[in-house]
Parts: structure tokens; C-alpha cells; sequence
């Protein structure tokens, strides 16, 4: 029995392969509902990353494929927050027949 393939695995493993989307989701996964300008001001402040905001929208546009996060809009203000169930939901199939034994 072969591992199932789901094309939501590639864009998982991509958003998960790069270190400032690691801490964009660590900053997420500390307090929810941050705009765009309060992860770029903690990424600076906790970890010294001084990228663009236009390189963290990429990094959140990424993030949000991959669906490790949600945006909303909150009058003007648009806030992103982490999601974990997308990614449950992705790579438990995925890792299943590794637990069982079923891989060949």
C-alpha cells in the first residue's frame, strides 16, 4: 500500500520549509489577529528580521495557500491569525501508513 498523495502536501511542505514563515506562525500561534504591521514590528523587535513588508506579505500570502492561516478584516485593519486544522487535516492521511507500517 502506497502513502496517498495530496497536492495541499507540496504547498504545506513549501510554507513550512522557510525559517521567517516559521516564526510568522510562531508569532500567530502566541496571539492571533495580528495586522501586517504588528508581525513586522515583533519579527524586528524578538528575532532582528528586517525584511519589506512587501517580502511578509509574500511570506503570509504563502502561509495562507498553504491554509496555516486565515486573514479578516476588521474595519480598515486586515489581521492574520493561525489555523491549525488545515494542517491536521493535510498531513494526517498523509503520515498514517508511516505509523501503521504500510510503507513499502
Amino acid at each position: 500500500m502506497g502513502v496517498p498523495f495530496d497536492p495541499k502536501l507540496s504547498k504545506l511542505f513549501r510554507a513550512l520549509g522557510d525559517d521567517t514563515r516559521l516564526l510568522i506562525m510562531e508569532q500567530l500561534r502566541q496571539r492571533n489577529d495580528q495586522s501586517l504591521f504588528e508581525l513586522c514590528a515583533r519579527l524586528i523587535e524578538e528575532h532582528d528580521i528586517t525584511l519589506t513588508r512587501q517580502a511578509i506579505t509574500r511570506h503570509l500570502n504563502t502561509l495562507e495557500e498553504a491554509h496555516l492561516i486565515t486573514t479578516a478584516w476588521r474595519g480598515r485593519t486586515k489581521v492574520h491569525s493561525l489555523t491549525a486544522d488545515s494542517f491536521e487535516e493535510t498531513i494526517n492521511p498523509w503520515l498514517q501508513p508511516f505509523f501503521k507500517g504500510d510503507v513499502e
